[in-house]
């Protein structure tokens, strides 16, 4: 109960923050003003995005959610489509915002706000770990040593990288 309670309070501070990024980047100047830093938050942000609303499609085709419950509530571990690259989508898109944002802004407020909320996501995405390896059990444990936690391009360079035959 008591990590349950610790999550619950990481994803409200990551909430709070992500709103505070965005007040901040409209209500603060940009100092710097490197116009490349903007267009690459424009394409950091579409990337997170797409890995924010892909999870409920995949969960809801692949995870065998009963109709009445929730998409997340998923019966059968997931390793396939997006989750074949990273585990946690969702929490990388959630993270993603935040670079776009520190991109858009180029403020050191903007960059001390989207750092903690960083890192309260990160922190997240363990907990959530901890608590799928509960769920399904060794069949979890071995997902997690062929799939990066949030590493988008090194899931992808395995996905891509020939396997070899035993």
């Amino acid at each position: 109960m008591k990590q349950w309670m610790r999550g619950r309070f990481l994803f409200y501070v990551a909430s709070v923050l992500l709103v505070l990024a965005y007040m901040l980047l409209w209500f603060l100047d940009n100092p710097a003003g490197i116009e490349e830093l903007r267009y690459a938050g424009w394409l950091i942000f579409t990337v997170g995005i797409v890995l924010i609303f892909l999870p409920r499609f995949v969960f809801r085709s692949k995870g065998k959610v009963k109709k009445e419950k929730d998409w997340t509530e998923t019966t059968v571990l997931v390793d396939t489509g997006i989750y074949s690259v990273v585990r946690h989508p969702l929490y990388l898109g959630w993270l993603l915002m935040y670079l776009a944002i520190i991109l858009w802004s180029q403020h050191w407020l903007t960059i001390i706000v989207g750092v903690l909320g960083m890192s309260c996501i990160y922190l997240i995405s363990k907990q959530e770990d901890q608590r799928l390896v509960e769920k399904f059990g060794d069949d979890y444990k071995r997902y997690t040593w062929s799939v990066p936690r949030m590493n988008l391009l090194v899931g992808v360079i395995r996905l891509l990288r020939p396997r070899k035959k035993e």
